[in-house]
């Protein structure tokens, strides 16, 4: 695990910020489980976050054991291959039906590989630890994390803007936060040209 260093005045500025559209289901938890691993079995993940992990685990077994196969067997190999496609195409479709369907309605939140910032529906007093689920749908990628609040503001109508920073978040995860920001900030990139100045 990699504890953030919070307490720098610098951090916020450094890393590299963005607006990114993510689901996010969050829980309240002690600041003693905030110390945990993320994915501890006694933390509740939602069920269309694992969803995706164990088809990918299935996925590997079937790859390796298709390996043996066309080694042993080319023809055989071919059909399995062909039903295989299939199974994937239908797979992928359920997924995506039911992530979308019981993940958390997708809202813009600030990012950085620090932490974030969301709208939440109550007031979330500052200190409270939070365990985080996030999902970007699109890419398909969930990560869960545990936090620290610093800030609530009440922004009227939007919600409660609160702003979070990691406090256990694995390194893998980190990284994909990373590339979910230079992906998002290549794409500001190609737009600016395009947008209207007295926006």
């Amino acid at each position: 695990m990699i504890k953030t260093n919070a307490d720098s005045p610098f951090e916020r500025r450094l890393l590299n910020r963005v607006d990114s559209t993510l689901s996010l289901h969050y829980q309240a938890i002690s600041s003693t489980d905030a110390l945990k691993d993320p994915y501890d079995g006694n933390f509740s993940l939602p069920r269309y976050f694992t969803l995706f992990a164990e088809i990918e685990q299935v996925d590997s077994v079937q790859r390796s054991q298709m390996q043996l196969l066309e080694r042993e067997n080319e023809r055989l190999h071919g059909l399995f291959q062909a039903v295989n496609l299939k199974l994937e195409l239908l797979t992928g479709a359920i997924y995506d039906g039911l992530a979308k369907l019981l993940s958390p309605i997708p809202q813009q939140v600030n990012l950085s590989e620090s932490g974030l910032s969301f709208h939440a529906a109550e007031a979330i007093t500052p200190g409270t630890h939070l365990h985080l689920a996030i999902s970007h749908l699109e890419h398909h990628y969930h990560i869960a994390a545990t936090a620290r609040v610093v800030y609530c503001e009440d922004e009227d109508l939007e919600g409660f803007r609160t702003g979070v920073y990691f406090i256990n978040i694995n390194p893998s995860d980190r990284a994909r936060l990373s590339q979910d920001i230079v992906r998002k900030q290549q794409e500001q990139e190609v737009l600016k040209p395009f947008v209207n100045p007295e926006e």
